[in-house]
């Protein structure tokens, strides 16, 4: 007989998967490990008898508690998936808000509305003891709207009726500070202040009349206030707008109404997951892994801390969590302020990732694949590569317990198509139509790599790297410095010399060389060169060159390789980019095998012979996309430092408002990746040219190259990347310099600019508290030897470059003057003229001024379930003045221009979508040019490190009231001056500017631009007088009113 029965095997089986998710370990399937853990651990904690590993399992597996395939085993377990989102104001009544949660009641987090939309908005326009106010044109909401035709006067009639049964006194009718484009009239002169009587079943008219000279939004708020007997007063509102807008603009407006996000608390429930099929993969890894990296997980005591908020029961957990943040960073906590800070960010990634949720989706078949279209793949929102995976369920189970869920892998993307790899049984039951609710994931691997890296700083004493106090003055060179320069230009720059002699000669270490390099000074051309003559002088050096994007560490090889032989450099890229996206000039020196077909990650033997090797950032430090054991990672969350996502509250470009606490039954949380057999990871973590690849500096750190085999290591674009990320290609790579164990090596360069975009984050708590701020910046803010004195910066330990060789002088004052101490200088170009292309441009307001601020009077509208501003009446002018450019071609004034030499910047999703749209799908002229599809249009963060001779910006921004909401969550160009920096500075000869004026004048930044292009005679379009818009009229009267907003 056995010695337990089955009851009481299953009652142990339960314990034993409660004990794997209170250690962290719930994700760990491999069944020999989960034996060693039960063996070892879970039966050593008690004194009774147990049974054994396999009795368990099969207690569970009669009761379908858990899936064994193989040696991969998968418990099933009921749970509630609970977010805590850092921008939600912590409950007064923890308790409450917890029970809340339990019960399944919605928990808004959403961000305070203008007040319009405000439910004092919705008391103002009630209609009130029998009277209302109508129009033919209401829209509902109190919203009257009316079409005009610039300069064609139109008349409107509103109507105050009286259906009540006693009389009332219009005691006054206000409208304040109207644009300037409405007026009011009426019959018995109550817009002029007289009181009026309205006897019951009295109708009185008042006319709206309109006249613009321009397409735009002309609006006002009016309070219509009444008494009653015995002097009861009360008050209706109405806002009404006359809407000026070309055939194009009603094209592009709203597709549907706006639908807020609402978070959904789903019931507890069981799920059985139904795993897909992996793509083939054909990663050839030779490379050693001989530094495990750790799981990393976040305490679940952090986040219930969060959830509860300061003032609760949790709050001596607050008050330490605080103490840490707030806590200057010092070698002492470095380790453990930057752990809090990725947990933070990786917690708020639980909720950004699920406003990509679908529901009610279809997908097409396609031989042994399903095909699905996600909106906003293409601008990785959200993130899917090859190897990633997703969860779907039939949309009609979804009230379903226990759930059937299918975990569909991917193979391919192109454009919006996302083709997934699903189990057998969902494309037996698939038939055209079928609907399915789909759920995203993100990986965890790149928080892994830079909370080791993190560690490692710690345990290989990098703080004379990381907070460096002085210089040994040990000059690699018996004598001065005389460089044969590669780059003869460098010669007349004195600056780019200064810093490539001081790198060279390494007098700074062991403290970093800094290069700050403001937009268009040759930041680049100044680390090419450096590592040119390092490899060039020191022919024992070893030199890792890094940047955080494809694109930028691209760019370096591509530099590199005109001098230095290919065979002396090589590119190790993720196996996640498609070898089609590899510039063609680096594919003989990166580690893509022809013959093989696919990439080759060599051994450190093999890496030996190559001097120069260039990676992403996160890339130099990890093998886990090799193929590991389960064992050794848990799987979850992408990208948490994504840049380029700019329209989002955290990051992620969707997640605009409403940000809610979601809870999810037991579909599988979105850090969760079930099993960890990872052997099919060909491309599981990665990103594409123009996002962080979190692999290759962190996959030599993994190799466990001895100390000092790297002398140098640059970072360019550092001023992008957190500083655990730049710490991966540095923790066990580069050991500091030392003057008896490593006289010659230890020199790390850092080149930035810190007064353009950093990483984009999510946390508002790790913002705050300095994971936004890069390595970079962080030296030249808080380290004296960094510090501009009288004198200037010390050029032991950091240069800055000086002369600008992108912009015209115009384009450049502002940035200069607001950002850089004008110090900067135009340098002429030797060759063809192309700042002052466009100097005599007819469209110019003023010649020889190459920039034009158009101001116009738009809407910020919204669509649908997406949370991005658009503003058409913005699009119509750009519209305008890109078919002024391209159909112009070489004529009259205008210089030959061609799309790709333009580019269209927006600081919203949104309205990038809606500008491809106009002039890809809509303007019948412009759709009509036959490469109108290579002019790109992109946010901010995607032009950074770009440049174009034309750049169009449109700012979107018309609603003041927005203001403070942007500021909290780090959207638009206002209160964000880095954003604005990076924007104009793309410009070589043209910058064009559309935008409210009023809105954008009340940020200091804008308001400086603005005048200055007012002055200088560049500003045209609607009127620019220091006004406020009606938002900021409705605020002031619901004031006056003493309705609280």
């Amino acid at each position: 007989m056995p010695r337990f029965s089955v009851a009481e095997a299953r009652l142990w089986g339960h314990q034993f998967v409660q004990f794997l998710q209170d250690t962290g370990r719930e994700q760990v399937s491999l069944r020999e490990t989960l034996r060693t853990i039960y063996n070892q651990e879970f039966r050593g904690r008690t004194d009774a008898k147990t049974p054994g590993f396999s009795c368990i399992l099969y207690a569970l597996k009669t009761d379908h508690q858990v899936q064994v395939r193989g040696e991969v085993v998968k418990f099933k377990v009921k749970r509630r998936v609970v977010v805590a989102d850092q921008y939600r104001r912590p409950r007064r009544n923890a308790q409450t808000s917890m029970s809340k949660s339990a019960s399944g009641q919605q928990l808004s987090s959403t961000p305070q509305m203008p007040p319009i939309y405000g439910k004092q908005w919705a008391e103002l326009i009630r209609g009130k003891h029998g009277v209302d106010i109508a129009s033919d044109y209401d829209q509902g909401n109190g919203n009257i709207r009316f079409p005009v035709v610039p300069g064609e006067p139109r008349t409107v009639t509103v109507l105050v009726h009286n259906c009540g049964t006693e009389v009332v006194t219009l005691q006054r009718f206000q409208s304040r500070q109207q644009s300037q484009e409405l007026s009011f009239t009426d019959e018995q002169g109550a817009v002029q202040g007289q009181s009026l009587l309205l006897h019951p079943g009295a109708t009185y008219p008042i006319q709206v009349r309109c006249l613009t000279t321009c397409n735009g939004h002309f609006n006002a708020v009016v309070f219509f206030e009444f008494t009653k007997e015995p002097d009861q007063p009360f008050s209706i509102s109405r806002y009404i707008a006359a809407i000026a807008e070309s055939q194009l603009a009603k094209e592009l407006g709203p597709s549907a109404a706006f639908q807020p996000y609402e978070a959904s608390l789903q019931r507890l429930v069981t799920v059985i997951t139904e795993d897909g099929i992996p793509p083939d993969s054909s990663l050839k890894n030779k490379l050693e892994r001989e530094i495990p990296l750790g799981t990393y997980q976040y305490p679940k005591s952090l986040k219930d801390t969060i959830l509860l908020g300061p003032n609760t029961s949790a709050s001596s957990s607050w008050a330490a969590m605080r103490l840490l943040l707030e806590a200057p960073l010092q070698a002492e906590n470095y380790h453990q302020k930057f752990q809090l800070l990725l947990h933070l960010e990786e917690i708020q990634m639980e909720v950004d990732i699920r406003r990509y949720d679908m529901q009610d989706v279809t997908m097409v078949q396609e031989r042994a694949l399903l095909v699905l279209n996600v909106p906003g793949v293409a601008e990785n929102r959200p993130s899917l590569l090859r190897g990633d995976h997703l969860f779907a369920h039939l949309s009609s189970e979804r009230d379903h317990s226990p759930l059937i869920q299918y975990k569909g892998y991917v193979h391919s993307v192109e454009l919006e198509k996302v083709r997934l790899g699903f189990s057998s049984k969902l494309q037996k039951k698939f038939v055209n139509n079928l609907k399915f609710d789909v759920t995203f994931t993100f990986n965890r691997l790149p928080l892994q790599v830079q909370h080791r890296a993190a560690v490692l700083a710690m345990r290989r004493g990098l703080f004379s790297l990381l907070f460096p106090s002085a210089s040994c003055h040990k000059s690699l060179f018996p004598g001065p410095f005389q460089p044969r320069w590669f780059n003869r230009k460098l010669e007349t720059n004195e600056e780019q010399c200064k810093a490539v002699t001081h790198i060279v000669t390494g007098m700074s270490r062991p403290a970093p060389y800094l290069i700050f390099g403001p937009p268009g000074t040759g930041k680049t051309v100044t680390v090419v060169e450096a590592i040119k003559q390092v490899w060039t002088c020191f022919k024992d050096a070893r030199i890792l060159a890094c940047a955080p994007s494809n694109s930028a560490t691209d760019l370096l090889c591509q530099c590199l390789i005109k001098d230095i032989a290919p065979e002396n450099v090589y590119r190790l890229i993720a196996s996640s980019r498609s070898p089609r996206e590899v510039p063609t000039d680096i594919m003989p020196c990166c580690n893509w095998d022809d013959e093989q077909s696919s990439y080759v990650y060599p051994s450190k033997e093999s890496l030996r012979q190559y001097r120069i090797i260039i990676t992403t950032l996160v890339t130099a430090g990890r093998s886990e996309e090799l193929g590991l054991s389960p064992a050794s990672v848990a799987g979850g969350p992408r990208a948490a430092l994504q840049p380029g996502c700019e329209d989002s509250p955290s990051g992620i470009q969707q997640g605009g408002v409403g940000r809610g606490q979601a809870t999810g039954g037991e579909i599988p949380p979105p850090w969760e990746n079930e099993d960890e057999g990872w052997e099919k990871k060909d491309g599981q973590v990665g990103q594409d040219a123009e996002t962080p690849s979190f692999h290759l500096s962190s996959r030599l750190v993994s190799a466990n190259f001895p100390p000092g085999f790297f002398s140098h290591v640059f970072i360019d674009e550092c001023g992008h990347a957190v500083e655990p990320e730049s710490l991966v290609a540095i923790a066990g790579l580069l050991a500091p310099m030392d003057q008896e164990t490593n006289p010659n090596g230890g020199q790390l360069v850092l080149a930035g600019d810190p007064k353009q975009l950093g990483p984009v984050l999510t946390s508002p708590l790790a913002i705050q508290h300095g994971l936004g701020t890069s390595l970079l910046e962080r030296l030249m803010l808080h380290n004296p030897l960094y510090k501009k004195s009288s004198g200037g910066y010390n050029p032991q330990f950091i240069t800055k470059l000086l002369w600008n060789y992108r912009s015209h002088e115009a384009i450049l004052r502002i940035p200069n003057e607001l950002f850089y101490e004008n110090e900067l200088k135009v340098c002429k170009s030797d060759r063809l003229d192309i700042q002052n292309l466009f100097c005599t441009w007819e469209e110019l307001p003023k010649k020889g001024f190459p920039i034009i601020f158009h101001g116009v009077c738009g809407e910020d509208q919204r669509e649908a379930k997406s949370p991005s501003f658009f503003n058409t009446a913005e699009i119509e002018v750009l519209v305008h003045y890109l078919k002024k450019l391209l159909q112009s071609q070489g004529k009259g004034s205008c210089p030959s221009v061609s799309p790709q030499e333009i580019g269209i910047i927006s600081p919203y999703r949104k309205q990038v979508e809606k500008i491809r749209k106009a002039i890809t799908s809509l303007d019948p002229d412009l759709q009509k040019l036959p490469d109108i599809r290579q002019l790109k249009v992109g946010s901010v963060e995607e032009f950074q490190g770009q440049e174009r001779h034309v750049i169009l910006i449109s700012t979107v921004r018309s609603c003041s009231t927005y203001l403070q909401f942007d500021q909290t969550f780090r959207l638009g160009f206002l209160k964000n001056p880095k954003r604005l920096n990076v924007a104009i500075t793309r410009a070589k000869a043209l910058l064009i500017v559309v935008g409210n004026p009023i809105v954008l004048s009340k940020d200091p930044h804008w308001h400086r631009f603005l005048s200055y292009c007012k002055a200088e005679g560049g500003y045209t379009g609607y009127p620019y007088e220091p006004e406020s818009t009606a938002e900021d009229r409705i605020a002031d009267n619901l004031h006056m009113l003493q309705l609280s907003a």
